[in-house]
């Protein structure tokens, strides 16, 4: 019986191990896609450049243990961003090799381009917040970005409206984020200026 109960288990187990097999056979033999070997170099130099500004960036404090020091999670990630670009790059480059140029790269890149649109949003965001407060400026981020990308009706605009108050709400006020807050509260009567800082 228990022999019985082996085979079939095996038997079982077969068809499971084939369909990795070739899995593993398909992924080895897909084609380059076009600009992959551009961004993963890409991906590798800035990591390698930003692992060189750590020191500048980050202190060594002797008081702190090795994994509470400023730049420790920054560097593994960092360092971790690097050897996946090589190892990316090295795939990337074996396979152009072995296939040939992928065609396609200068169409691929610029629509990489195109995605830092959504970098300028955030960096926006985050010049505004000093300003106008993080109640205020998240709430306009979050808007804008569902406006861009094509969810524009009112009950979708109110939504995202609520949602950046249950942010601003846990980080400042559940969790207790310090977060400056806006040169617009200065405007404020003393009372709620006190209030909106440390909430909102």
């Amino acid at each position: 019986m228990v022999a019985v109960l082996r085979r079939v288990c095996t038997m079982a187990s077969q068809p499971k191990e084939n369909d990795r097999l070739a899995s593993l056979d398909a992924h080895d033999k897909k084609r380059l896609r076009p600009g992959e070997l551009i961004f993963a170099v890409a991906l590798t130099v800035l990591a390698i450049a930003l692992v060189s500004q750590l020191g500048e960036q980050t202190k060594y404090d002797r008081r702190l243990p090795l994994v509470m020091q400023p730049g420790f999670w920054p560097g593994i990630s960092l360092a971790g961003m690097a050897v996946c670009g090589l190892v990316l790059s090295f795939l990337c480059w074996r396979c152009q090799r072995r296939e040939g140029p992928s065609g396609g790269d200068l169409e691929q890149i610029w629509l990489i381009v195109q995605s830092g649109e959504f970098m300028l949003w955030f960096m926006a965001y985050v010049g505004a917040t000093p300003w106008v407060g993080y109640l205020v400026s998240t709430a306009a981020f979050m808007m804008c970005l569902a406006w861009r990308a094509g969810y524009r009706s009112a009950r979708i605009q109110t939504i995202t409206v609520g949602i950046a108050f249950g942010i601003v709400v846990l980080f400042k006020s559940v969790l207790g984020v310090r977060i400056p807050g806006g040169a617009v509260y200065d405007l404020l009567p003393s009372g709620l200026q006190t209030f909106m800082a440390v909430n909102f």
